[in-house]
């Protein structure tokens, strides 16, 4: 690495500090309309019914956590459990409409909050930060995926799929195999 490759390495880790703490704050300050845990769960089902352990693996979490997470939905009447049309013996979770309003409802007031945020910046840099994010997104899950796979601390080989992020990483839109085959 190179003197100026270092200064901007370390540059990096100190933006990615404060970002990390900046969010954790907003976080804490702010009211949503519902929990960020069931809104991601909730961003996962989009695409359709999906197991425990499909949900688990898409958000970097284990299938206790998630487990725990879908029963407190299902208590809330977001979520609810549907026979997995390939084995009846498991169950799939999707949306339900209340679910999917609630989701609806926290994405517009994100969208406001992230709007309101970026409204200074020209529409080319707020779509390169677009860009940029997904990339860092795809890094991450490639890492997270590589670590679960039992490599120390790898380096993030780069790899992406389409949209910058990593295919079939957690942390992305990939799904696993939950739709029947026909």
């Amino acid at each position: 690495m190179t003197d100026d490759d270092a200064k901007v390495v370390g540059a990096l880790e100190q933006e990615f500090a404060f970002l990390a703490r900046a969010l954790e704050a907003i976080n804490r300050k702010r009211t949503y309309p519902m929990e960020r845990a069931h809104y991601l769960l909730l961003l996962r089902l989009e695409d359709g019914p999906a197991s425990i352990t499909t949900l688990a693996t898409g958000l970097a979490l284990d299938d206790s956590t998630v487990t725990r997470q879908v029963a407190a939905m299902e208590a809330l009447g977001l979520v609810k459990r549907v026979a997995h049309p390939a084995d009846r013996r498991s169950a799939l979770i999707e949306p339900t409409a209340e679910g999917r309003a609630r989701a609806a409802e926290m994405r517009a007031v994100r969208i406001e909050r992230i709007g309101a945020l970026f409204a200074s910046w020209a529409a080319a840099d707020r779509a390169a930060l677009a860009d940029y994010l997904g990339r860092v997104n795809g890094l991450l899950a490639d890492m997270l995926r590589r670590l679960d796979a039992g490599a120390a601390d790898a380096p993030a080989a780069g790899g992406q799929g389409a949209g910058g992020q990593a295919s079939g990483a957690p942390l992305t839109g990939a799904r696993e195999d939950d739709a029947p085959r026909g």
